[in-house]
């Protein structure tokens, strides 16, 4: 038995939507006996409407940049969350952030968005309304993930290096295009792949991952296998060792080499 874990938005979804090409593929996949997991930034809540949308055989998620980890019956097997104390400071940080539009708290499942500046183009969330105030997402007090959303892809840099500096014994931040997400220290996307590939008792060797940028490296360094996109940045494709155009070439490759 083989693992797939793949990375959701530029990856799998890479043409604002999953193509029937990689659905057909993730299909032969589960079918020769293997396993598939979706590795994302995005929450549960998010995640699970995407594979219910494209009708996604998913066995597990890992969500949260590896922060959390549910089955495919939504039942949560791992998570972590962020300090209390830290995590309302790192909010209310936002609206003193240049060119921050908006910032979204996860409590391990559902995403609370809170708006900073509408007068911003909103590139991540411009469909997610806000449905709590403010002051009630400070009340909330459980926080797995915090993603500020800015303007533009340099602020987002400059902000994740800022985040590191002033917080890196206690956080991880990863600067994703125009988001940076806010998770516990320790957490990345490998961590909820370690976690299911014991659990499961799958070879280093038969696990393969694939992702398409800086959010991803860990998750493409992982085992021995790891797999980036073809058009991901020179940097970025630096921490893989394969490249493909898409989920279905990677999982015709693996699956052509088993056979022979």
């Amino acid at each position: 038995m083989k693992l797939l874990a793949t990375d959701y938005d530029g990856t799998l979804k890479y043409q604002d939507h999953v193509t029937k090409e990689d659905r057909d593929a993730i299909l032969r996949w589960k079918e020769a006996g293997n396993l598939f997991v979706i590795d994302t930034g995005r929450s549960m809540e998010s995640i699970l409407g995407e594979a219910t949308k494209y009708d996604l055989p998913v066995d597990y998620f890992v969500t949260n940049n590896g922060g959390m980890l549910f089955n495919n019956k939504q039942e949560e097997l791992f998570s972590s969350y962020l300090d209390t104390a830290l995590s309302l400071e790192i909010m209310k940080s936002a609206h003193t952030q240049p060119d921050c539009v908006s910032y979204v708290a996860n409590d391990g499942f559902y995403r609370h968005r809170i708006i900073i500046n509408d007068q911003l183009e909103e590139h991540r969330y411009p469909g997610l309304e806000p449905n709590m105030s403010e002051e009630d997402l400070w009340k909330m007090g459980k926080y797995a993930q915090i993603v500020i959303s800015l303007e533009n892809r340099e602020r987002a840099k400059e902000l994740e290096t800022k985040l590191r500096e002033e917080y890196g014994d206690r956080i991880e931040a990863y600067a994703n295009k125009y988001v940076v997400d806010v998770v516990p220290k320790g957490m990345s996307k490998a961590t909820g792949i370690e976690i299911v590939r014991k659990k499961e008792g799958i070879d280093l060797e038969d696990l393969y991952t694939i992702g398409d940028a800086a959010n991803d490296l860990t998750l493409m360094e992982y085992g021995y296998n790891g797999c980036v996109m073809d058009y991901a940045l020179p940097e970025v494709k630096a921490h893989a060792k394969r490249e493909y155009r898409c989920i279905a070439a990677l999982v015709d490759d693996v699956m052509k080499n088993a056979n022979e």
